[in-house]
């Protein structure tokens, strides 16, 4: 449809903030104008002419948990300003597909020095720069070569915020280290508005506001088609993952997803982030639900026959019985790198199963229904 975007979209730094309320830091934050942002509550920008202050919360449940740093584009105001970094940037490290999202979106790979891996990379200009040695592999969390990191000296190193292993060993380096929290937004625009952020680092602020602008207008639009639905089926997600069930919490943006689709998600509860069940637990909430959606790396031509292998128990779930299970595979779609920056194009690829008259001429893009061999 072309009303869809179908391209792909894309904790504060950890460093302490103890100098933000010295003399200097004090009298520039008075003039600090904020900039507004939609639906991202996890990060804020607030800027004048010299500096762009950028503060991350790095607790999704807790505002006074947060880092400041300050973003500045005369290498001699560093001096003026505490937890500075001159922008843009030209050397970055990523360490997730989907902080590297956001850079595929706003078109800007060449200022990537490394990443942590490439082993379900789709990206086909990000692959060959990494095949080339242009861009560097340095290991994941608790094994990262220290060497390679040293010899780019990067000016910034983007880092998840629920990973915690081996950035002792960076921040020892003196290096800047910006955690990217958009996994604690509660709504799949949330996440997406986190372009903004990274656009600061490399000068593509307006760049990132008509991208966002486009994916809002496409994601409101999708969105109304399911407001007056009267049929909402059933969902549930995940699967057995090494003794338990990890769901989605009812706040989450994957349950967003859901109710913005026009189906109703059988986890009813607080919870932001994924947490686990057991079996039997799971069972009695989902046993009767009318899709079953699941994300996960598998061989090609992953069948239900294939599901049922894996644990012979799925073959009692409705969903499974009436082959109503929507599977991505991220061995063959570029999932972790495209959804954060794709909510339009995952909320259609959801409506088009969910309620399929509403996009009768809609091709998923992510999702498929498995079938039998």
């Amino acid at each position: 449809m072309n009303w869809i975007n179908k391209t792909g979209f894309l904790m504060m730094v950890i460093f302490c903030s103890c100098n933000s309320g010295n003399k200097t830091m004090k009298q520039s934050a008075a003039s600090l104008e904020k900039k507004a942002l939609d639906y991202a509550k996890e990060f804020s920008i607030e800027q004048n002419d010299e500096v762009k202050q950028l503060t991350i919360y790095t607790s999704a449940d807790d505002r006074d948990h947060k880092e400041t740093y300050n973003l500045v584009y005369d290498a001699a105001l560093k001096l003026k300003y505490a937890n500075s970094i001159k922008v843009p940037c030209k050397k970055i490290i990523c360490l997730s597909s989907t902080q590297l999202s956001y850079f595929f979106e706003l078109d800007d790979i060449d200022n990537i020095a490394a990443i942590n891996s490439s082993r379900y990379l789709k990206h086909k200009g990000m692959h060959q720069k990494v095949k080339e040695g242009a861009v560097k592999k340095i290991g994941k969390e608790g094994s990262f070569n220290l060497e390679v990191i040293a010899a780019i000296n990067p000016d910034v190193i983007f880092v998840s915020p629920f990973k915690a292993g081996g950035f002792d060993a960076l921040r020892n380096m003196g290096i800047p280290l910006v955690p990217v929290a958009a996994y604690n937004e509660k709504t799949p625009l949330g996440r997406a508005e986190w372009i903004k952020m990274i656009s600061l680092f490399i000068d593509k602020e307006q760049k990132a506001d008509s991208i966002f602008n486009k994916i809002e207008s496409n994601y409101a639009h999708l969105k109304s088609l399911t407001d007056t639905v009267k049929y909402r089926p059933t969902v549930f997600s995940g699967k057995m993952r090494s003794g338990s069930w990890y769901v989605p919490g009812g706040e989450s943006f994957y349950a967003h997803y859901f109710k913005d689709a026009g189906a109703d998600y059988i986890i009813k509860d607080n919870h932001q982030g994924a947490y686990p069940l057991d079996f039997e637990t799971m069972y009695k909430k989902a046993f009767d639900c009318d899709y079953w959606r699941i994300i996960n790396p598998e061989k090609d031509g992953f069948s239900l026959t294939d599901l049922a292998e894996q644990d012979s128990r799925y073959k009692d779930f409705k969903a499974f019985q009436n082959g109503n299970v929507l599977f991505c595979n991220i061995r063959q779609k570029p999932y972790y790198e495209q959804a954060a920056v794709k909510p339009d194009v995952l909320l259609a690829d959801y409506i088009h199963f969910f309620h399929p008259d509403l996009l009768p001429e809609y091709s998923p893009e992510f999702y498929e229904k498995l079938n039998d061999k």
